[in-house]
């Protein structure tokens, strides 16, 4: 998800509200009305990308207790007897299959699953003539980095948040979809404006249904640029210290968290780009000092305990633009053979109505995560998962309040439940959860109310349910929420399409 988590607000995924661009290739009727442009196919696109990687299907991790799809009701019965063993397996079981080798390379480097699958630039027609011309090529980048759609919601005022004062780079993100999401976009001409307007028109209420094998993510990379290595080889990254504690609020006699951004961390690690196997570091630093004084051999951690890969050429130039339209003053440069290290994902399977929600994040203890992660959480680990894919942290939002509530007529009652990702929605303020409502959480073994109008207060799932089509830029339409529950038949909704739960395909109508 180019949209998060977190709410993902993910994987994604891309959070875009915009409904469509100037430069796509839809025409005009006589009477000037936009008609969708013949749509890409599935058959053009592969005819167009031969000879280069090709996405790989979600393979079976062979997990004992584990299977994808699973069915929606077994899913389902899980969140009713709040079986969190069952749900964090999957989410691992997920993440597993991701990180697999894919058997396919990109510039002689080998690749994951998730980095084979198509993203939106694949998918969309735009810049392109359609159907494509017999032997008319398209090239394929697995990493086409940008700044998560979900900073820019609400103003730039975000973006300062991310802009470091110790020479952190910004994170950037791509959107993917399974070949099955994918087909699903094309065959529907998803990305095509004008097609999600007459659907609009013609009475429809939401897009159609992707099938349940339906994969979509938001992978959230840091470049580590060669300009702000600490002697040449030491990268300074900020590594969560777990969500802020809740103050109670005597005027409304409410428990507030607050927006908590990387700069408010008080912890880094450093990670090291020349002995990519060292001994593995155990610790953090707290001092956190820009010369690099306070780093030692327990708080520094080898490139490759990360998932990572070296910037191309071309890759290289893409980063420095979006790090320069982030922050005009940056003098960030990254350059071919410099490392990104993921630091972040959220992804979202369609396997039941509502989507499974799972987001992922580096940390320094893999077996003792923080909040919103556990070690019960990472206990669920498979033998399976092995490598720099192990040292990642699991949050999963099956549901948005416990006890669950069903799909429609249900109530924003109970304890919520928290997921969100420290390295994307961990920043937000109010202004960017417009749709929040006030909700129960737990503080001092008591159930309490709190307003979950923060990125720490957020569930991927509350998010997403909102996610729409609004061509008629109708002022009450669904908009980026903290954690709640969402009916699905809404008053909300009226006048808008809904997006199947995926904010990037308004953000991604052409």
């Amino acid at each position: 998800m180019n949209r998060t988590i977190i709410c993902l607000a993910a994987a994604a995924l891309v959070l875009g509200l915009s409904a469509c661009s100037s430069n796509g290739p839809n025409k005009t009727d006589s009477t000037g009305t936009a008609t969708a442009a013949a749509p890409l196919t599935m058959k053009a696109l592969q005819a167009a990308t031969t000879g280069q990687f090709q996405p790989v299907p979600l393979p079976d991790p062979k997990i004992t207790g584990y299977r994808f799809p699973e069915k929606e009701e077994v899913i389902v019965g899980w969140t009713k007897s709040d079986n969190r063993q069952a749900i964090e397996l999957h989410g691992w079981g997920i993440w597993t299959s991701l990180m697999a080798d894919s058997g396919e390379s990109f510039e002689g480097q080998k690749l994951r699953v998730f980095e084979t699958w198509y993203d939106p630039s694949d998918l969309s027609s735009t810049g392109t003539a359609t159907p494509l011309a017999a032997g008319q090529r398209r090239v394929r980048n697995p990493r086409r980095l940008q700044i998560p759609r979900q900073f820019e919601h609400g103003g730039r005022k975000l973006l300062a948040a991310q802009v470091p004062t110790n020479g952190e780079s910004t994170v950037l993100a791509f959107v993917k979809y399974d070949p099955s999401a994918s087909d699903h976009i094309l065959k529907n001409n998803l990305f095509s404006a004008a097609q999600l307007s007459s659907l609009l028109k013609s009475g429809s209420a939401a897009v159609s249904d992707f099938p349940d094998t339906s994969v979509s993510l938001k992978p959230v990379f840091r470049p580590l640029a060669a300009s702000q290595l600490v002697a040449g080889r030491y990268f300074q990254l900020k590594s969560w210290p777990g969500s802020p504690n809740l103050t109670l609020d005597p005027a409304d006699q409410m428990w507030h968290s607050k927006p908590f951004p990387s700069s408010a961390w008080g912890q880094c690690v450093w990670i090291d780009v020349q002995d990519v196997a060292r001994k593995p570091g155990t610790g953090v630093d707290r001092t956190c000092s820009a010369n690099g004084a306070s780093r030692t051999d327990a708080n520094t951690y080898g490139v490759d305990e990360f998932v990572n890969f070296k910037l191309s050429q071309a890759e290289a130039a893409a980063v420095n633009s979006q790090l320069k339209a982030n922050d005009p003053t940056s003098t960030s440069v990254t350059a071919a053979g410099n490392y990104a290290v993921l630091v972040a994902m959220h992804v979202t399977s369609r396997e039941i109505t509502r989507w499974t929600w799972q987001t992922y994040w580096w940390t320094y203890q893999p077996d003792r995560p923080f909040a919103p992660s556990s070690p019960a959480v990472a206990a669920e680990r498979p033998a399976q998962l092995t490598g720099a894919a192990r040292h990642y942290a699991q949050c999963t939002a099956y549901q948005e309040v416990k006890p669950v509530q069903p799909n429609t007529g249900g109530s924003n009652t109970g304890e919520s439940v928290y997921c969100f990702n420290p390295y994307l929605e961990a920043p937000f303020d109010p202004s960017v959860l417009p749709d929040s409502q006030p909700g129960m959480t737990t503080v001092n073994a008591k159930l309490v109310k709190t307003p979950n109008d923060v990125g720490a207060q957020t569930n991927c799932m509350s998010c997403h349910e909102q996610a729409n089509f609004n061509p008629n830029n109708i002022p009450t339409a669904p908009n980026y929420t903290g954690d709640r529950y969402v009916d699905l038949n809404s008053p909300a909704f009226k006048g808008v399409l809904k997006a199947d739960f995926l904010w990037s395909i308004p953000g991604n109508a052409h």
